[in-house]
């Protein structure tokens, strides 16, 4: 069964996009086909995707306040998973966004102005949502955060976000290394670190945003494809069937190599020349 998550922040540098690409492969992963609404004038995410080369992971961008409802009306139906990317915040795109999800992500970091601008966007959320038919779940993601016991500042900053009756996911997006080197190879931590503890990570926190829709009303005015929210594993091993999985076998030429690996690998041909 479909499903619709936009990803809103009015604060720049808090790990959306990393959130987004994060989930998205996870779920590709998963068997799911994947479409991602790019609504940056920056228009990344297309050129990720060419780079990923996977016929089940879709962006179209150029997306606005005049086309969103349209394109998702015409797509939705065709996917198991449409993902909003959007841009700013307070706009009429963001809000035609909301009236078609059934999970709004806002990603924060976790400092003191980060948390206040989280509380703001989910206010305003909560206030724009009164003039639409559907209201859909929202739940905060906390990004970036280290790899170790969660320090006083952790601790503080929940205990902001739920004194403001702010919903926040229990898992937490980590920052780790091949988080970031997603924009450089267009494959997700479940494809290039399989059984890792950034893919481990992933993992849990994709089980709680599944968790989270499946909980929620769904949109009644959504198309949606048939199927289970959560695929067993005969219906991923059908979807799968008679694919080459462009996710983790693409084309060596279209694979960028990433600066560290390059030079790993000059080295040992170097070594065994001598």
């Amino acid at each position: 069964m479909t499903f619709i998550a936009s990803l809103a922040s009015t604060k720049g540098g808090v790990g959306k996009t990393a959130l987004l690409l994060s989930v998205a492969t996870e779920l590709r992963l998963r068997g799911m086909r994947i479409l991602i609404l790019d609504c940056d004038p920056n228009r990344n995410l297309v050129g990720w995707a060419k780079q990923r080369a996977d016929d089940g992971m879709t962006v179209i961008d150029g997306v606005t306040e005049n086309n969103i409802l349209d394109i998702v009306a015409e797509n939705s139906a065709e996917f198991d998973a449409v993902l909003i990317d959007l841009a700013g915040f307070g706009n009429l795109c963001m809000l035609y966004a909301y009236s078609t999800s059934d999970l709004l992500l806002v990603p924060t970091q976790k400092s003191k102005f980060d948390i206040a601008e989280c509380v703001k966007t989910v206010t305003k959320l909560r206030e724009q949502g009164r003039i639409i038919a559907h209201q859909p779940d929202i739940a905060v993601v906390v990004t970036r955060t280290k790899a170790a016991i969660r320090s006083r500042v952790d601790l503080h900053a929940a205990a902001q976000l739920e004194k403001k009756g702010v919903p926040v996911l229990s898992v937490q997006l980590i920052e780790r290394d091949v988080i970031a080197e997603m924009t450089y190879t267009g494959k997700g931590p479940c494809e290039t670190s399989p059984g890792g503890n950034a893919d481990l990570n992933v993992k849990s926190l994709t089980d709680e945003v599944i968790a989270r829709i499946a909980a929620a009303a769904p949109n009644p005015s959504v198309k949606r494809r048939p199927g289970s929210l959560v695929p067993t594993p005969e219906e991923i091993a059908a979807r799968r069937s008679g694919q080459v999985n462009a996710a983790v076998k693409a084309d060596a030429d279209n694979v960028v190599e990433l600066p560290a690996a390059k030079s790993a690998r000059r080295k040992k041909t170097a070594n065994s020349k001598s």
